[in-house]
């Protein structure tokens, strides 16, 4: 029997198919390599500009947050809650009567007031006013209306609570001068002041209320006071927006408008925000908290001659 040849093919085995299963994973597989080749994969989060700073009344500066008040561009934090109370107990914080003004939000001109600077004396005896004699300070009232720049004015007769007194019973939001009907109420040049006083308001805020704004140096830069005269009888001859006063210059004459039965002089002192500026807001909103903010007249008041820090 003849052996096979050597040159005849052998056999081979059958080529074995892939499944359909196996076909299909792999087809899904490389659709999704091939698909990813021009996927730039997820996008980069949006970058978001900071949205512009908002801004208050007239231009100025927006306003700080409760519990501060502006120094600059930055925002200054007022003693925290629990923190000792300033001079005069909760009347330095909300009026003589300790409550809190009717409608005072979180962003009440209560907790955004300048206080006294340390440096500068405690004592009205220290300070000279618009009226009374050169040598003595005037009496204070506490006023059971506890009426400010602003504020609507009492419908019947305003009494003060005790006898006049040689302190006043708080200095938030101003003071109340005890004054006889006709007193002469003189211009002051605010410590540090430089050049005149100038009449920016004249008219009615407390009563008859003749406004002077100051321009005082502090240390490298110049601040602006406004000075609120109020309750007054009528103003001085002369005085009138846009007059230039100096040291000693009649303003006006004490009287009893808006706080009938009670002759008193009311004097106030706040700080221009950063960023406003007086002639563009209309006077009646000098008292505004988006334009000025209450400051103790204490570090703004002319020492008395005698006196010193």
């Amino acid at each position: 029997m003849r052996a096979p040849s050597s040159s005849q093919a052998r056999p081979t085995r059958a080529a074995v198919s892939p499944s359909p299963l196996v076909r299909g994973a792999a087809a899904s597989a490389l659709v999704l390599a091939l698909g990813g080749l021009d996927d730039p994969g997820p996008p980069p989060p949006a970058v978001v500009p900071p949205a512009a700073a908002a801004r208050g009344g007239a231009g100025a500066a927006a306003l700080c947050g409760p519990r501060t008040v502006p120094e600059g561009a930055a925002c200054v934090p007022l003693p925290a809650p629990g923190a000792p109370l300033p001079e005069g107990g909760a009347a330095a914080l909300y009026g003589p009567a300790g409550a809190r003004p009717a409608g005072a939000g979180a962003r009440s001109e209560a907790h955004e007031r300048i206080p006294r600077r340390p440096e500068r004396p405690a004592s009205a005896a220290a300070y000279a006013f618009p009226l009374g004699a050169p040598d003595q300070p005037p009496a204070f009232l506490l006023v059971e209306d506890a009426s400010q720049a602003g504020a609507p004015l009492p419908a019947g007769p305003v009494a003060a609570v005790g006898a006049p007194r040689p302190e006043p019973p708080s200095w938030a939001g101003g003071v109340e001068l005890a004054a006889a009907r006709g007193e002469r109420v003189a211009a002051l040049k605010l410590d540090g002041q430089e050049g005149k006083a100038e009449v920016v308001f004249v008219g009615e805020l407390s009563g008859i209320t003749v406004a002077t704004a100051h321009d005082v140096r502090d240390v490298d830069r110049v601040r602006r006071y406004v000075l609120l005269h109020g309750h007054l009888d009528r103003p001085g001859p002369g005085v009138v927006a846009g007059a230039r006063l100096d040291a000693g210059d009649v303003i006006g004459y004490a009287g009893e408008t808006g706080s009938p039965g009670l002759v008193r002089l009311h004097l106030e002192a706040r700080q221009l925000r950063e960023g406003a500026r007086l002639s563009d807001v209309d006077p009646k909103r000098l008292t505004d908290a988006a334009v000025t903010v209450p400051c103790d007249l204490r570090n703004v008041l002319p020492l008395r001659q005698g006196a010193s820090l």
